[in-house]
């Protein structure tokens, strides 16, 4: 098999880690391509695979030409635009996917190796930096063992974990410390930073709560800079600073100063340099830095400092400007990159006009995390001339939006590129994607669109990107989806909080809270009727996508079953679980069976390199949905 791996000849004078990285994975790429009695072996012997360095073309961008003398020639001006053109060499002409491992599609092997003359020049991108947000990573986190845990140093650590969330009282970071703790696996990482690679992403923010003082963090950062990509921060961690790291911090040199920027500027100036310190140290120019001022978790600042409400705008104004001192001062670039992403309170303050931001930080709009269309500050916002603006878009959200299954429809996601691509803020675009695996269709349609935004319509993209024969049953899916109000559709993360609210007010008598109380108690007629409507699209296009089995190609029916038939029963059965709870004289025994269709479906879909991928479902959580579920149903059944 090694001889069929180095059977091209493969050259480069373009040198770094990224592209050995790159060149590693076209061998792997020939050999699963390669079958040995084809005799394909001598015939790619006679081939070589070159890159060249050339001056000639904008950054990140490359030319790749197979030429009649058997050679593929890749011209580039640095590692990316290579790297970029070696992994279209291998869509292009070995047929893999981008996405082969999260969507368990091997390529087909070949029988002969004779591509025509050609030339492909890639463009030049839309978005300058584009990347994916790995945030909310339950499953992710406990899918293999991971390579380490965060907060174990955190203070308030064992107090915490004394006083577990239920569903009667909530504890915040009880919930962060069950969500957060495992550091994903080292080869888990690798394939994320792969499929962005493959996806000509250039920008990475690895995981939720990132700790640089933690080795096994510090590596995963250091992985993303091997690999060629830049990296950045959550939007609750300037300068890498959440407030778990910040307490973690100062536990370590025995003090507990408050975490308030209101009352101890100081405290809070001294962790951000030793971060910033660190960060620069481990991946130096490949930082786009994260400022900000935000409270506990991902909470506003006068959350867990209620005084502070009504100096947001100055107090803000004022970290922000502390916060780019201290990169200059640890910084060698003259003009060190930095994003203030203005999410909730963050845009509101700006669209006031309250916040006075530094020279030279990129303005990141978001969209409403229930919507997934833009905030009221991006259209209302006056663009300056001397600032870049940027998205965060999210694919998944929590807790009210998507998590386990689609995220927004594509048609959606073209549309709010091409608004920003209007307005001209493409300096930035980033992507919450939680686990990757469920949401592989919205993030192809969000690179796809971010490199060169040019398509109006998702008709074109749907039939390019689902396998052959199923785009009708991926607009099925998306249509079935209910819609609560204009925008905001009932993904499994919404089902999931009614779910439990449900539960609380059959189990102990709380009343729902209000965003879900309108729906129990003034529009429930409306509620049902959608709820049993969708219910009856899903049970048709279930029939009709086993009715089909038997025409969807081989290679593509697993991902068929993992991505649309998984989902379609996750969100199904959680539709009939809400039901049932629903009346005043809820059924258990039908809420009970509606949970056990999700789960049952969940755990048939845990086969191949799959298997254990939902032991971290943490989130919907549908073991804690079971456990005060259950009990209502047997006393119901005694009654």
């Amino acid at each position: 098999m090694e001889a069929i791996l180095t059977r091209m000849r493969l050259e480069s004078n373009i040198s770094g880690s990224g592209i050995d990285a790159a060149f590693d994975d076209l061998r792997r790429d020939l050999s699963k391509v390669c079958d040995i009695s084809s005799g394909l072996a001598e015939v790619l012997a006679e081939w070589t695979l070159s890159v060249s360095h050339t001056d000639s073309l904008a950054p990140e961008t490359f030319v790749l030409e197979i030429t009649p003398q058997k050679r593929v020639e890749i011209q580039a001006p640095d590692e990316l635009g290579a790297i970029y053109a070696v992994y279209e060499f291998t869509h292009r002409y070995l047929g893999i996917d981008p996405y082969w491992f999260w969507k368990e599609v091997e390529p087909l092997p070949m029988d002969g190796f004779s591509p025509a003359p050609e030339r492909i020049e890639s463009g030049v991108p839309t978005f300058r930096y584009r990347g994916l947000f790995i945030n909310d990573e339950d499953l992710l986190g406990r899918w293999k063992t991971p390579c380490g845990e965060r907060f174990l140093d955190w203070p308030k650590r064992e107090e915490t974990l004394k006083t577990p969330s239920r569903i009667e009282q909530y504890f915040y970071e009880n919930d962060l410390l069950l969500f957060y703790t495992p550091v994903v696996a080292e080869d888990t990482m690798e394939m994320v930073y792969e499929v962005l690679l493959r996806m000509r992403a250039n920008l990475v923010i690895p995981a939720s709560f990132t700790d640089i003082f933690n080795k096994p963090e510090a590596d995963m950062i250091r992985a993303a800079v091997r690999r060629g990509l830049y990296v950045s921060q959550h939007h609750v961690e300037p300068l890498g600073v959440s407030h778990f790291a910040y307490e973690s911090w100062w536990g370590r040199q025995g003090k507990a100063p408050a975490f308030s920027y209101m009352t101890d500027a100081d405290s809070m100036r001294a962790c951000w340099q030793a971060y910033a310190e660190e960060w620069y140290r481990v991946a130096g120019d490949r930082i786009i830095w994260q400022v900000g001022l935000r409270g506990r978790g991902d909470r506003p600042l006068w959350n867990h400092d209620p005084s502070a409400a009504s100096h947001a705008g100055e107090l803000i104004s004022n970290a922000l400007h502390d916060q780019m001192a201290i990169v200059r001062s640890v910084e060698a670039r003259s003009d060190p990159l930095a994003t203030l992403t203005l999410w909730f309170e963050g845009a509101e303050l700006l669209q006031k006009g309250q916040l006075d931001i530094p020279k030279g930080v990129m303005q990141i709009f978001a969209d409403h995390p229930k919507a997934q269309e833009m905030q009221e500050d991006f259209h209302a916002v006056k663009r300056r001339e001397d600032v870049d603006y940027g998205l965060y878009y999210h694919v998944s959200v929590w807790p009210m939006g998507t998590h386990l299954v689609h995220g927004a429809p594509p048609e959606k996601i073209i549309r709010v590129v091409n608004d920003l691509v209007d307005r001209g803020d493409t300096a930035y675009a980033i992507l919450n994607a939680t686990n990757i695996r469920e949401h592989v269709i919205g993030m192809d349609c969000w690179f796809d669109q971010i490199w060169h935004a040019r398509r109006e319509s998702a008709s074109d993209f749907l039939e390019c990107a689902v396998p052959p024969g199923t785009a009708d049953a991926y607009r099925a899916f998306y249509d079935n989806i209910l819609e609560l109000m204009p925008h905001w559709r009932f993904y499994d993360g919404g089902a999931s909080v009614f779910i439990k609210q449900l539960l609380r007010r059959h189990t102990f008598g709380i009343r729902m809270e209000p965003d879900t109380r309108q729906f129990e108690e003034h529009r429930r007629e409306e509620f049902l009727q959608k709820l049993e409507a969708s219910i009856a699209g899903m049970d048709a296009l279930l029939a009709s996508l086993k009715e089909k089995e038997a025409e969807i190609d081989p290679q593509y029916r697993e991902f068929v079953h993992q991505n649309l038939v998984l989902q379609t029963h996750l969100l199904r059965g959680m539709y009939r679980c809400v039901l049932a709870l629903m009346p005043e004289k809820a059924d258990f025994a039908a809420a009970v069976d509606g949970i056990g269709e999700a789960r049952t479906a969940m755990k048939e879909a845990e086969t191949g390199r799959w298997v254990g991928w939902y032991r971290g479902d943490t989130k919907v959580n549908f073991d804690f949905i079971t456990r005060y579920l259950m009990p209502l149903a047997e006393k119901a059944k005694q009654a």
